[in-house]
Order: structure tokens, then C-alpha cells, then sequence
């Protein structure tokens, strides 16, 4: 099952958004970086983003659906 959460973002600026990703899912094995490892965030219009390795070569994602647990 995929890890999922919820949250909203901070504002800690005008021209700035920031999101808190939780311990439970930045320590469990299946995610995809490290400390200071690099990263690209390449938006989807309207529909979201995708955080990817900057080697990635991914042009689409599978998303699982959203779980209505978390909302």
C-alpha cells in the first residue's frame, strides 16, 4: 500500500509554500531520498507536482488513489 498523508501548506512568505513530510514516511524504505540528496519538482498544471531524482527520466507517475482515511 502506498504511504500517504495529508497536511496543507505553510506560508511562510509571499512568494513562498512549504510542506512538512512526516518521519513515519521520510524513514520508511520506499521513499526515494536521502539527506541533502537533489531533487526536481516538475508541476503538473492544476493537478499537482512530482518530486523526482534529478536522473529520473519518469514522464508520467502512476498515482495510487487518495485513501479517504487520511483527508
Amino acid at each position: 500500500m502506498a504511504l500517504q498523508f495529508a497536511g496543507s501548506f505553510d506560508s511562510p512568505s509571499e512568494s513562498t509554500r512549504r510542506i512538512y513530510i512526516p518521519a513515519d514516511i521520510v524513514t520508511d524504505s520506499a521513499f526515494p531520498f536521502g539527506p541533502n540528496d537533489p531533487y526536481v519538482l516538475r508541476v503538473s498544471r492544476h493537478e499537482g507536482f512530482a518530486v523526482t531524482p534529478p536522473d529520473s527520466d519518469r514522464e508520467t507517475i502512476e498515482l495510487p488513489p487518495i485513501n479517504e482515511n487520511i483527508l
